[in-house]
């Protein structure tokens, strides 16, 4: 949503929100009602997370509201200074920073210093004719910047400790829906059955009764299917040898292993390596539940193909620098020497 709805930016969409959603009130101070749409209410509901970057500089004081903007240390004043104090006062709700700055000093009321330590700790001041108010974002370490979505992310995403998959799954030359699903299989996100066999209290459902529906061997598991099944074991070994990895057995954490020691490699042969890696648990994945919930089988010999035709559709929307194992690549998948770059890239 940008700063639109603080600083009234020329827009549209923030015209029309402040016409018929915030109403002449401030948007920090909108309340949560029942019947809001579901988008306006996601919009409110962040409001907690953001309104602590959301800063404003100062000029003429005259577009920041002094109870509900963020324009000193101690802001918002919301938090200290009750809407009864602020009516008993006479003063009202809407109030900017330059209605409440009278001949160099504050307009409220002389006890409120007493009453509301936090008064006295405001910086002083000096509001400038001139210049308007700007809002800018504060990031977590504390320095004003212009709003951008990448940095907003940055500043309101949960850090975690970096993972060593993550070249493994997130890199430029990947199929997105193998990505996502690559995500979840290294998290162990996946409903496989085993984890459906916990579900004991969820209706009469007899879990026990769940197989594999590959093999048929018993239920199955992020393990299972990633590749010791035997007919994903198949699939696995029938495509394996194209990238190098015929030594590669089919356990996931040695496929992961041999991954992650080449994740940060640039050389074509580790990025199809990934790519097929990829293709062949999404396939797998796929024919997992298309057995599930269809009569539709596709045999180990199909689904390998299907593989090596995904991967090789892919490697036709890229370029290849000139080396002696790129020939050997563009021979081994039948690709056409236009892909081939003069300069030293990979793209």
């Amino acid at each position: 949503m940008g700063l639109g709805f603080v600083t009234h930016r020329e827009s549209l969409w923030v015209k029309w929100v402040h016409s018929y959603r915030i109403r002449g009130r401030s948007f920090w101070d909108v309340p949560i009602r029942n019947n809001i749409t579901w988008g306006w209410r996601k919009i409110l509901q962040l409001r907690s997370i953001i309104h602590q970057h959301i800063w404003i500089k100062l000029g003429n004081g005259a577009n920041t509201q002094v109870w509900f903007d963020k324009w000193d240390a101690v802001c918002p004043l919301s938090r200290v200074i009750t809407p009864r104090m602020i009516t008993n006062a006479g003063l009202e709700m809407g109030a900017t920073v330059a209605d409440m700055v009278h001949n160099g000093g504050w307009a409220w009321p002389n006890s409120w210093v007493a009453r509301v330590p936090a008064l006295q700790q405001l910086d002083n001041v000096t509001l400038l004719p001139q210049v308007q108010d700007r809002a800018v974002w504060r990031s977590r370490s504390g320095e004003d910047m212009e709003y951008s979505t990448f940095g907003v992310w940055n500043d309101i995403r949960e850090i975690q400790e970096p993972v060593d998959w993550d070249r493994i799954v997130w890199y430029p030359q990947a199929i997105p829906r193998h990505s996502f699903l690559m995500w979840l299989i290294v998290c162990k996100k996946l409903k496989t059955q085993d984890i459906m066999c916990n579900w004991r209290a969820s209706g009469n459902a007899n879990y026990n009764l769940l197989c594999c529906s590959l093999c048929t061997l018993g239920p199955d598991s992020h393990d299972h299917l990633f590749f010791e099944c035997e007919f994903a074991s198949q699939v696995w070994y029938g495509v394996r040898d194209k990238v190098g990895m015929q030594m590669i057995g089919k356990r996931w954490d040695d496929i992961m292993d041999y991954l992650r020691h080449h994740a940060a490699s640039k050389h074509a042969s580790h990025i199809i390596g990934k790519l097929v890696v990829a293709a062949s648990a999404y396939f797998v994945w796929q024919e997992r539940n298309n057995r599930l919930f269809s009569a539709n089988k596709r045999n180990a010999a199909q689904l390998i193909e299907v593989v090596l035709m995904t991967v090789r559709m892919k490697l036709h929307t890229m370029k290849f620098r000139r080396t002696n194992s790129v020939n050997q690549i563009l021979s081994e998948w039948s690709l056409p020497r236009e892909l081939l770059l003069d300069q030293d890239d990979f793209g």
